[in-house]
């Protein structure tokens, strides 16, 4: 038996469940597999910063992932000690979330473990629809021009189903089963590293002395060490399986040992709940496609923890990528809007990696897996690492990156990785700024609630022309297009701009326009009316679409019914199909089938 969807998604862990539940969110039918019976049972991930809580606020989760966490005011600072935390030289970090950003974002970060912030998504997800199927393996998968057919093992029962998709999203880890069996390369420093994580409960109330932090860098051991919710602690210490150490040498007794060690104290009682290794690696996949396959989460980037980068990042892989996949499968944009996944969301796992590479201790950073010293800059503050400006903090790399792709229609490009988000310009490729709204009826709202399904065009006070050229491309295209004038209290425009910061943050005159996309980035804007607005509007819509002139429209599947190439997004390179079938039968090294 056969069971058809629209996507199918590898992997149920963050970037998996995002891009369920994003899809599920845009009317999208997705179905799920993960190789695991449930979602992560380990703290690891630490919480949503604020451009993710942006995200989640737009699918109805801020709420209840704020109820299930830390606010970012509890949060605390990252503290440096030296040999164990009895040191009384304390240098702390100023953290993100110690910055007051009212002004820059309607919401704020938010610290919430990964075991308790999965299944919210998972819950929310499977609540707009998504199907999901735990215990369910891929061992098999093969793509055509029309899709891609999938085989999956119910662990349990031993039974399989083939499952046809239109696309496929890999979301299957840092070790993607499914970028091994298509061939992605990846690049980057590579191995740094390995540590383990000692999870432990314990009352470390004397040891801090009224001291709160979100972590604590001990430099005499090349360890950290984090608060956890529910009263556990997470001890951080270097682990060597090259030297012939595992796993098991991690004894209750040795990890109490550890612990106290980092403490600075033998009284203290501290129970060993767990134990996990992970790898210190900072990769990027060469490409983010392969056909109708997409890379998402870690598959398609790894990086270590410092600055959180690496969870959030699959989540904006995620939202990146199913409002395109949205509109390509409901006939209303071609197969070129899905080719502009890779190039923008690479440029930002560029970004990130190299500013986690700017943060990380320099007690972290040894030998790789090669032998070799890897030469990345101690951490101290952002430095200038892989054309990162020097002042280049946290939030600016959190909220700050650009676009550039043909999902954009750049007016002017400065060549800069990242904008300053408390000085937004409203340039095209840039998050498109928070400014406090007024309805007619008082209510208040952020302009970052306009937008979450469909492109949003807004214009000044003496843009009624853009109205009428929103209703006409609209109807040439069948699309949905809100348009909204945006003017000063007291005038006839349907949104009050209540602060006055709105002509700054979006750059654009009283009779100028502006288009925002679904994913809350700028896609272009007329700074002056041309003499056609329609016609202009209609023209940037077909680019930003990829929808051709002479075509009426695009197909269901997203094959553009005036395009020649009907081949899927991706395939232009001439690569041997061939590289993208899975098989069954554990021939990539170590034996290892697709999860």
């Amino acid at each position: 038996m056969t069971d058809h969807v629209s996507v199918l998604v590898v992997g149920g862990a963050l970037g998996g469940l995002s891009s369920a539940l994003f899809l599920a969110r845009a009317g999208v039918p997705v179905l799920l597999a993960e190789r695991h019976a449930a979602t992560s049972n380990q703290p690891r991930f630490r919480g949503p910063t604020i451009r993710s809580m942006e995200v989640l606020r737009g699918v109805g989760l801020e709420d209840r992932v704020r109820a299930a966490g830390t606010s970012d005011r509890e949060i605390g600072g990252i503290a440096w000690v030296g040999d164990n935390l009895a040191d009384p030289e304390v240098r702390w970090n100023v953290e993100p979330w110690e910055e007051d950003l009212s002004g820059v974002s309607p919401t704020v970060a938010c610290a919430c473990d990964q075991d308790k912030f999965e299944p919210l998504l998972l819950d929310r997800a499977r609540e707009l629809g998504a199907g999901i199927r735990f215990g369910s393996e891929l061992t098999g998968f093969e793509q055509d021009a029309d899709g891609v057919t999938a085989v999956l093992l119910d662990r349990a029962t031993g039974a399989e189903r083939t499952v046809r998709a239109a696309y496929l999203i890999a979301a299957d880890g840092t070790h993607s089963p499914v970028r091994e069996r298509l061939g992605i390369a990846r690049r980057g420093p590579g191995l740094l590293g390995h540590r383990i994580s000692i999870y432990f409960a314990a009352d470390l109330r004397p040891e801090l002395d009224g001291r709160v932090f979100s972590a604590c860098f001990v430099e005499g051991m090349g360890a950290s060490l984090l608060p956890r919710d529910s009263g556990l602690w997470q001890l951080s210490v270097p682990y060597r399986p090259e030297q012939g150490e595992s796993v098991r040498d991690f004894t209750p007794e040795r990890c109490r040992g550890l612990i106290r060690s980092a403490l600075g104290r033998d009284d203290v009682h501290a129970e060993p709940r767990s134990t996990s290794p992970w790898e210190i690696a900072m990769l990027v996949a060469e490409r983010f496609q392969e056909g109708r396959v997409f890379l998402v989460g870690d598959s398609a980037h790894v990086m270590p923890p410092t600055g959180g980068f690496g969870g959030n990042s699959a989540i904006q892989d995620a939202h990146n990528l199913a409002w395109k996949m949205a509109a390509v499968l409901a006939g209303t944009a071609g197969p070129g809007l899905l080719d502009t996944y890779g190039p923008e969301r690479r440029a930002v796992a560029e970004l990130t990696v190299a500013a986690t590479a700017s943060r990380l201790p320099a007690s972290w950073v040894g030998e790789g897996a090669d032998g070799q010293a890897h030469g990345l800059a101690p951490t101290g503050g952002p430095t200038p690492v892989g054309g990162l400006p020097p002042a280049a903090d946290h939030n600016t790399v959190s909220l700050g990156y650009r676009y550039r792709s043909a999902a954009v229609l750049l007016d002017e490009d400065d060549g800069d990785p990242v904008e300053d988000p408390r000085k937004p310009t409203g340039r095209p490729g840039t998050r498109a700024a928070h400014v406090v709204l007024q309805r007619p009826d008082a209510t208040r709202l952020s302009t970052l609630d306009l937008w979450q399904d469909t492109y949003v065009l807004l214009t000044g006070e003496r843009g009624e022309r853009w109205l009428t050229a929103a209703r006409e491309a609209a109807a040439e295209l069948g699309i949905t297009l809100p348009a909204h004038r945006v003017g000063p209290p007291g005038t006839d425009a349907d949104l009050s701009d209540t602060t006055g910061h709105w002509p700054r943050a979006y750059g654009v005159p009283a009779d100028g326009a502006t288009l925002i996309r679904p994913d809350g980035f700028v896609a272009w804007r007329a700074l002056s009316p041309p003499d056609h607005p329609g016609a202009a509007l209609t023209d940037a819509l077909r680019r930003l679409h990829d929808r051709p002139r002479e075509g009426v429209g695009v197909g269901a599947d997203g094959s553009g019914a005036a395009r020649r190439d009907r081949r899927p997004p991706g395939h232009g390179s001439g690569r041997s199909r061939d590289r993208s079938r899975a098989e069954a039968d554990g021939s990539r090294p170590g034996g290892r089938r697709p999860s």
